[in-house]
């Protein structure tokens, strides 16, 4: 779990809060009851991957949070997704030929 805030001059800082073993809905859950209300209330803005689970877990532990898509996440399905429409089966080629290179034999 991270906590990101931004300064008074808007940069934004990554705070490593907890490394929970498992990768579930339910754990995640677990750890925001876990962290009581005096901490809960105070998040405005939970980041998650599309992952169901991850949703419901903010819905009931942090009901006035805003529950957002990650950076990283956002890019990796909308590649997935250009890829598909593209048909590109090697998704390097996608990348190197969008920044318009060229692939060399070795």
């Amino acid at each position: 779990m991270v906590d990101l805030t931004r300064d008074e001059d808007g940069c934004l800082h990554a705070r490593l809060l907890d490394a929970v073993q498992g990768r579930s809905g339910r754990v995640y859950a677990d750890w925001l009851s876990e962290q009581g209300v005096q901490v809960t209330v105070t998040i405005e803005h939970a980041a998650l991957d599309p992952f169901r689970s991850y949703a419901n877990a903010i819905r009931d532990e942090l009901p006035e949070a805003v529950a957002v898509l990650d950076a990283f996440h956002v890019v990796k399905v909308r590649h997935e997704a250009l890829c598909v429409r593209m048909e590109v089966r090697d998704h390097h080629r996608l990348v190197v030929a969008a920044a318009g290179l060229k692939l060399r034999a070795a």
